[in-house]
């Protein structure tokens, strides 16, 4: 469970009435069947438009509906069909993990595209397949109408928000104390720079060329990279840190509250307050003339053989995507195969379970199958509690709606959770259009639930090779030459260090995350990522001590002798391969504090690959 690190309200309230109002108005007119389908559109697109600018919340539940309208349209065509059915089944299957890869728009409308064709192909009912689809399409228009109506009250507060968070990330990193805290808030900026900096290049990814937005944007995140470095440096002599954090804290509330004028900065000299200067002119203030001026990036002429190339290039995945593609089409056939045996009226849910658990990229398989299965046991309860006490079709709606006003709250604390909501509110929805024996349902669906999660960990999991040391080996040395970069850079006679400080910890905070998915699995995988957390934690104090270095680098120190420099840059890139780390330093300088982390993550490496090496059925390192 991990604290929820902002109050979806805006969000609960839009899926709330997305789901509600259509059934409600389904109620009353005494056809309940189109209106479920323009509430389970709400529904699925509603995740989509959550966070991020308005524009790009926009794009993306437009791809995603129009993707997820397919889904309305194959089902209920290859429905009936026998075999052909479950071939074509499984090629969606295929097709989605591969869509999959295209991005997050792509991604869910692909999940949305699986779900929807399986339920079809169990379930085509009296509905023309295209009014499923306009019915579909309405829910999603109807949620986006209302994101709409949000965006027309403050069209940049996403972006504000955003900003205020890192300028607050900043600023705690300014006042920690301690190197566990100090190291806590220096990843907690990294994260929130990758945030700024992947929203940038979302939206430079769809302008033709670099607009006065996009310009000061990458200057503001320009700025932010050089006061993270500046502060770390500062805590080291403990200089200004405390009046800074204050400044910051300042800056972000009034950035945030879309005040116009920025808070007074004081005109003491001094790197750090000079830095808060310059990013508060940014915040502020219109880009002076000279950053005005940027080359805009000419486009292609839109059928020119450059542009097809381009984007016949962007539909190349790669063996990952390609692997897990394969994963979720086995599984699909198997849990196609296992419903037409053991379910009932309702066999979708066994598929559908498997789609949704088997989406390869939303994290460990093994950790959803889990919580699916733990979430679907409380929400089948839940389920039986309120069909049991409320009986009146409008009490039905009722609990519909409060139940997708929570969900959105669920989602920030873990699958499970959200899953112990979204399990009633299916069921309620579908006891709301299509009356039935609901309690006999709800324990069909839990038995499908469990049924599919089983298909998941043995044919999506267990049976598909699981160490994961060559993997981790092969991202932790991408990562370390990124870092070689940053420290070779911070080394030249002219210090430029660009994007290479952030580029280092991002790498870093991509591999951290990768093992904290890793470590919530079974043997051998969680036992890999555990061995790999102090390797990680040394890298990251390694890029603090580079950012330090670089720091005193810019304000005038000369840099170390060539043969010293040559040395470390050699052992970082030969890390865990044997070789000798860089030795004991001959001058107590702030580069021998360089040439010792580097010694120290050299030996760990080292130990790690002998003890990986002497241990049965362990891939080397090497």
């Amino acid at each position: 469970m991990k604290p929820a690190p902002f109050s979806p309200s805006l969000h609960a309230l839009r899926l709330a009435l997305g789901t509600g109002l259509p059934l409600l108005a389904g109620v009353l007119t005494g056809n309940p069947g189109p209106y479920l389908y323009v509430a389970l559109g709400a529904l699925l697109t509603e995740p989509s438009t959550r966070l991020g600018a308005y524009r790009e919340r926009f794009r993306i539940s437009a791809i995603s509906t129009a993707i997820g309208m397919i889904g309305c349209l194959i089902g209920p065509v290859i429905a009936g069909h026998g075999p052909v059915s479950l071939a074509v089944l499984i090629l969606i299957g295929f097709v989605s993990g591969i869509i999959s890869g295209y991005g997050a728009a792509f991604s869910t409308g692909a999940l949305n595209m699986l779900v929807l064709a399986i339920v079809h192909t169990y379930a085509a009912g009296h509905m023309p397949p295209w009014m499923v689809a306009l019915c579909f399409a309405a829910g999603a228009a109807f949620v986006n109408a209302l994101l709409a109506l949000e965006a027309l009250g403050d069209r940049s507060k996403p972006e504000r928000r955003l900003r205020a968070e890192l300028l607050r990330a900043l600023a705690t990193l300014a006042r920690a104390e301690g190197a566990t805290a100090s190291e806590e808030a220096r990843r907690a900026v990294t994260e929130k720079i990758k945030s700024a900096y992947d929203m940038l290049i979302e939206k430079r990814s769809h302008n033709s060329g670099r607009t006065r937005e996009l310009a000061r944007s990458a200057d503001l995140l320009s700025l932010a990279n050089q006061l993270t470095i500046s502060i770390i440096a500062a805590r080291k002599h403990n200089r200004d840190c405390a009046d800074v954090a204050i400044m910051l804290e300042s800056m972000a509330a009034a950035h945030e509250a879309g005040k116009p004028t920025p808070p007074a900065i004081g005109k003491d000299e001094g790197e750090l307050y000079r830095l808060c200067r310059q990013l508060s002119d940014r915040l502020w203030n219109p880009l002076d003339a000279a950053s005005q001026e940027r080359v805009a990036v000419r486009p292609h002429r839109p059928f020119s053989r450059a542009a097809l190339s381009a984007r016949l290039r962007r539909l190349v995945v790669g063996r990952e995507v390609f692997t897990a593609a394969v994963r979720l089409a086995l599984c699909i056939a198997i849990a196609e195969a296992a419903g037409r045996i053991v379910s009932g009226d309702h066999a979708y849910w066994l598929p559908v379970t498997v789609a949704i658990i088997m989406k390869p990229d939303f994290g460990s398989v093994f950790t959803r199958a889990i919580h699916r299965s733990i979430g679907t046991v409380i929400g089948v309860l839940i389920a039986m509690s309120v069909l049991l006490l409320v009986h009146a079709d409008l009490g039905l709606v009722a609990a519909v709606a409060v139940l997708a006003a929570a969900d959105p709250y669920a989602s920030l604390r873990s699958y499970a959770a959200k899953v112990t909501f979204l399990t009633p509110l299916i069921l309620i929805m579908i006891e709301i259009a299509a009356p039935g024996p609901p309690l006999h349902y709800a324990m069909q669906r839990l038995v499908d639930t469990l049924i599919g999660a089983a298909v998941v960990l043995v044919f999506g999991y267990l049976i598909w090779p699981r160490s994961q040391t060559v993997r981790l080996r092969t991202t932790f040395d991408d990562a370390m030459e990124t870092v070689n970069g940053y420290l070779t850079a911070a080394s030249s006679a002219a210090p430029n260090l660009g994007e290479r400080e952030f580029a280092a910890y991002r790498k870093l905070s991509d591999l951290r995350t990768q093992l904290q998915k890793l470590n919530a699995e079974p043997p051998p995988a969680g036992r890999e990522a555990a061995a790999w957390f102090p390797a990680v934690v040394g890298a990251e104090r390694l890029c603090d001590v580079i950012s330090a270095y670089a720091e005193d680098r810019r304000l005038g120190d000369p840099p170390p002798d060539a043969q010293r420099l040559e040395r470390a840059t050699r052992a970082l890139g030969n890390l865990g391969r044997g070789e000798p780390g860089t030795g004991a330093a001959e001058n107590p300088d702030r580069f021998s504090a360089v040439e010792a982390e580097i010694a120290w993550l050299s030996g760990y490496l080292r130990d790690l690959s002998s003890a990986a090496a002497s241990a049965p059925g362990s891939p080397a390192l090497r």
